[in-house]
């Protein structure tokens, strides 16, 4: 039973390299039966703000620039339901981060946002603060700690109050 085995998967290589596929191409082709490539799209369009969440990262991105608040180290998730979160470093400072949560619902949202934050808009203790701005199922994160606490609080403020004022009309 191996030798035969042995057998078929010696003639499939010998089958692949007379058809010329390259072993990256094999990969591929299985990518698409398991619906990798799909997903790698997926992944690849959030990544490079496609969409309407990207236009929104744009946006937010073109806001901050213009007042001087460069946004560094891009990440993002997305969990099984939909939502997704997109984060970002202030001027490539880890004590000052963005993060824009989308859910799938302004429910989802009315769930998890306290659970993760807890229930006031603003939460500071003498090492951090949190400043959190919601609108419909999106919110926006602003998190700062240590000497530079609230160091951007004013700016940012301002920014997501015009980026949620725009976002029913031009996104």
């Amino acid at each position: 039973m191996q030798r035969i085995a042995s057998l078929l998967a010696a003639v499939m290589v010998l089958g692949m390299v007379l058809a010329g596929c390259s072993q990256e191409q094999v990969q591929k082709e299985a990518g698409r039966y398991k619906l990798q490539s799909y997903q790698d799209g997926v992944m690849l369009a959030q990544s490079q703000g496609k969409g309407l969440n990207g236009r929104f990262i744009n946006e937010m991105r073109h806001s901050f620039a213009r007042e001087k608040i460069k946004l560094t180290h891009d990440m993002f998730a997305e969990d099984s339901r939909g939502n997704i979160s997109y984060q970002f470093l202030i001027n490539s400072k880890p004590s000052q981060t963005i993060t824009l949560h989308v859910f799938s619902s302004p429910q989802m949202l009315l769930n998890k946002i306290p659970s993760w934050y807890g229930n006031e808009q603003i939460a500071e203790t003498t090492t951090t603060k949190t400043e959190i701005y919601t609108k419909d199922n999106a919110s926006l994160v602003y998190t700062s700690m240590g000497k530079e606490k609230g160091k951007y609080s004013k700016k940012v403020k301002a920014l997501f109050t015009n980026l949620f004022e725009r976002m029913d009309t031009h996104f």
